[in-house]
């Protein structure tokens, strides 16, 4: 069994179930159910190799296990609650309160295409069994609705007060059906493994966007990761827009680099600020709204995209883009320092409430001689290190805290569930 690659440091806390902190008395005894605050899930190992692709790996924390309990993998295609007769396809006896355990077992391919707009389970099922009786179950699932589900729980609320599930590079994306080796590049600049539609259906409401200027190609806009293309940006304003079309979420495009094409020449800007309008004429937000709306005033506009722009000189002269939400970046090289970082910012966030909403970057972040001499592994393998660390971080420490998480691959973490589980406890008094 693969234990969470975190810091013997911090263990203590991850064995502890939250009840000082929350005061909802969450884990009382009296309640007489000790799963009330336990969770098991499913993520997909971001981990890509000649043999393996899509790796199902089970993470589980509860303070309350027993001997004997187990946890098993079911697959079905059938929506909804397990049913009696189906039998697991992988099983594991928990041996500690919280742990990860890779299954051997690769995930069915998804394209997009197959993904509805109604919330809806993708073929695997996990179960917490006690005696043979499921206790608790969870499954692969899509998360199109979740704000608007909740608007009676959220809607009083500012962005700056929600807990949002991110992506880092949103539009650095490559879509992988079949198990194969990554180049030197895709190494050090994919950061997604699905594609910008696919994030929001499963339920990513913040996009961290690059974009570089091309004027010499069919597409002059794109989506960067540094100095390397990744797809057109007319894709993934697109994308955006179908989802809006078929939803009633609220989503920030935040664009935060120009780091090819633009230099100084503000001209640019004002382009691509022409591109953006016209391509999203009707879907944006004004600014003038700002920051300190509720998602109850977003929804009563009829306009749910917000477009953050980092170039405060820009941002003076129009209506349709927004300043750009708070990136905060550790730039840290391992796992301690990740979360000394984290910890910092979170407990500094207590006494200090901010208007423009702020954004944890939970990512290690390599130097030029990691990347060459490969001292920390790829973004996926960082990843893998990294998400299920944050994943339990921001369920079990800064649930109250947490503002906007932007993960890599965001499918190897829980966060989308997390911030959906919190949200709810933290506005419903429950």
């Amino acid at each position: 069994m693969r234990p969470f690659a975190i810091v013997p440091a911090l263990l203590s806390w991850l064995t502890i179930v939250d009840c000082v902190s929350t005061g909802g008395g969450f884990c009382d005894p009296e309640t007489g159910d000790d799963f009330q605050r336990a969770h098991v899930g499913l993520i997909i190992s971001p981990i890509m190799s000649i043999r393996m692709i899509r790796e199902i790996e089970i993470y589980w924390n509860h303070v309350k296990y027993r001997s004997g309990d187990t946890i098993a993998l079911y697959e079905s295609s059938l929506p909804g609650e397990l049913t009696d007769d189906l039998e697991p396809i992988y099983t594991l006896i928990p041996n500690a309160p919280s742990g990860i355990k890779r299954t051997g077992l690769q995930a069915a391919f998804v394209p997009t295409s197959s993904l509805t707009f109604v919330q809806q389970c993708l073929q695997y099922h996990v179960a917490w069994l006690r005696n043979g009786t499921i206790r608790q179950t969870n499954c692969l699932q899509t998360q199109p609705h979740w704000m608007a589900a909740r608007r009676d729980i959220l809607g009083s609320l500012p962005m700056s007060r929600m807990f949002m599930p991110g992506t880092h590079d949103s539009a650095s994306y490559a879509i992988h059906e079949r198990a194969n080796s990554e180049n030197i590049v895709e190494r050090f600049v994919i950061t997604q493994d699905v594609d910008v539609l696919a994030q929001l259906i499963y339920g990513v409401r913040y996009l961290d966007i690059r974009v570089g200027h091309y004027p010499n190609t069919n597409s002059i806009w794109w989506a960067n990761h540094g100095v390397f293309k990744s797809v057109p940006m007319q894709n993934v304003v697109n994308q955006v827009k179908f989802f809006l079309d078929n939803t009633n979420e609220i989503v920030i495009f935040d664009i935060q680099e120009f780091p090819v094409g633009f230099g100084k020449n503000l001209g640019v800007h004002h382009d691509f600020v022409g591109f953006l309008e016209e391509q999203f004429a009707g879907y944006y937000l004004p600014k003038s709204y700002g920051w300190t709306s509720t998602l109850n005033t977003i929804w009563s506009s009829g306009k749910r995209l917000i477009i953050g722009y980092d170039e405060k000189r820009v941002v003076s002269r129009y209506e349709s883009i927004w300043p750009c939400v708070t990136h905060q970046w550790g730039n840290v090289r391992n796992i301690e320092d990740l979360f000394n970082y984290l910890n910092r910012i979170e407990t500094e966030s207590l006494g200090h409430p901010r208007a423009i909403p702020r954004s944890a970057m939970a990512e290690l972040t390599p130097n030029t001689w990691d990347v060459i001499l490969n001292r920390l592994g790829s973004i996926r393998q960082m990843a893998e290190k990294v998400n299920i660390n944050v994943t339990n971080w921001y369920n079990s420490k800064w649930q109250h805290t947490a503002n906007i998480v932007a993960v890599d691959f965001v499918r190897s973490s829980g966060i989308i569930e997390t911030a959906i589980e919190w949200n709810e406890r933290r506005n419903s008094h429950c």
